[in-house]
């Protein structure tokens, strides 16, 4: 029977409809099961007819015909800034590209980026758990090493624009070894969902089967350490002093004032949304849940929940650099549209999910490392290696 990737929308047919068991790059890569799906791509797990020893098994990357186009166009660069990462031979936490084509589909080209294979996501891991929040050890871990990641990549000036859970992959330490994850692919084969309808033909959608990690959400203090978190999804990211190919980037309760507002992009953004996923991680919601009302929109209470929880207001030389103040700011730096203010410190809000054994002392410290990832100004926010040092992480890595 003939394996097909397909969703269940016309922009299926903007996917390669990669089939089980055949090949990629002119028979060098053997297709064997279907890693996970996003906007812009596929992901496969692939058998490499000419890899060495210990990269006999690898993940594929298949854009979309649309997110090609856009790498033709320099609209996107994940490809040029993979290769740079890969040039560096010292990285930390990032992706290693092994190899790039292009593959010719029926309705177009398809841009192939071959890295290592990884795991199950943060995102995952943290759904997992009764509060849906991980220990603070692990917390500790997984945010020192994004930041890790980001530091390397801000040296470069690499924006990542796109930090979340999602793209915190766990490393692939259970079968890292080649006759370990043949094993354990020969028991788990690729797997068919029922057939779908795109247009008048029909096709059988290849399962998502991430590769298997052996932590779970309360995974030990001693054994959490041996996690490696690595930071993907490079597909919209930017170059740090040249002007943005796009307007908006990243999930919409992540993105940091400048984003909304238009104003001074640069490494701050992914600085932001580590103190939005910081409080994620540790108490199993969002910091930010912007809501549309009447009269108002997601945008206005996204600026309105950012002042009641941090406290600040919009400075006004930010403001005049915002291309975007009219629509959401009066000439005195008020609100346009903002429902009545309710004022409510991070720490008041951290404690109010009473989640168990988060303790106060941890509480203040971890709300005094998000207020420094948080400052409105991202002139004013702290950098990755700030920190990194910081006393929220000062017990990373550390039983």
């Amino acid at each position: 029977m003939t394996i097909l990737s397909a969703r269940l929308s016309s922009s299926s047919l903007d996917y390669f409809p990669a089939r089980l068991n055949t090949s990629l790059n002119a028979g060098r890569y053997t297709i064997l099961r279907k890693l996970g799906e996003g906007v812009s791509s596929s992901c496969w797990l692939v058998e490499d007819g000419e890899g060495e020893e210990g990269y006999k098994y690898l993940a594929t990357k298949i854009l979309t015909i649309d997110a090609t186009k856009r790498h033709e166009a320099s609209v996107s660069h994940e490809l040029e800034f993979l290769k740079e990462i890969e040039a560096r031979n010292d990285t930390d936490f990032l992706p290693l590209l092994r190899d790039h084509f292009i593959e010719q589909g029926p309705r177009g080209k398809h841009l192939c980026l071959v890295q290592d294979p990884y795991s199950t996501s943060v995102s995952s891991l943290r759904q997992s758990a009764p509060h849906q929040a991980l220990p603070i050890y692990m917390v500790r871990n997984v945010v020192a090493m994004v930041l890790d990641a980001l530091a390397q990549l801000h040296a470069m000036r690499i924006v990542h624009t796109g930090v979340k859970l999602d793209n915190l992959l766990v490393g692939n330490s259970l079968y890292s070894l080649d006759d370990d994850l043949q094993k354990y692919l020969e028991a788990n084969p690729g797997q068919v969902e029922v057939q779908v309808r795109l247009g008048r033909a029909r096709y059988p959608a290849v399962t998502p089967q991430p590769i298997p990690n052996h932590y779970v959400w309360d995974t030990n203090a001693f054994e959490a350490e041996t996690m490696i978190i690595y930071l993907t999804g490079f597909s919209h990211a930017q170059r740090a002093g040249e002007q943005p190919t796009a307007d908006c980037f990243g999930v919409l309760e992540l993105r940091a004032p400048e984003t909304i507002l238009q104003s001074d992009f640069g490494p701050g953004v992914d600085i932001w949304a580590v103190g939005c996923i910081t409080f994620e991680l540790l108490v199993g919601r969002g910091l930010f849940n912007p809501e549309k009302g009447e009269g108002w929109t997601l945008e206005d209470n996204h600026l309105a929940k950012m002042i009641e929880l941090t406290g600040q207001t919009f400075p006004d030389k930010m403001l005049g650099r915002a291309k975007l103040r009219e629509d959401y700011f009066d000439n005195a730096g008020n609100l346009l549209r903002a429902p009545e203010l309710t004022p409510v410190s991070l720490e008041a809000a951290m404690a109010s999910y009473k989640i168990p054994n988060l303790s106060e002392d941890e509480i203040h410290l971890a709300a005094d490392f998000i207020r420094a990832c948080l400052k409105f100004d991202p002139e004013e926010r702290a950098t990755a290696e700030d920190l990194r040092m910081h006393k929220f992480l000062a017990n990373a890595f550390r039983c």
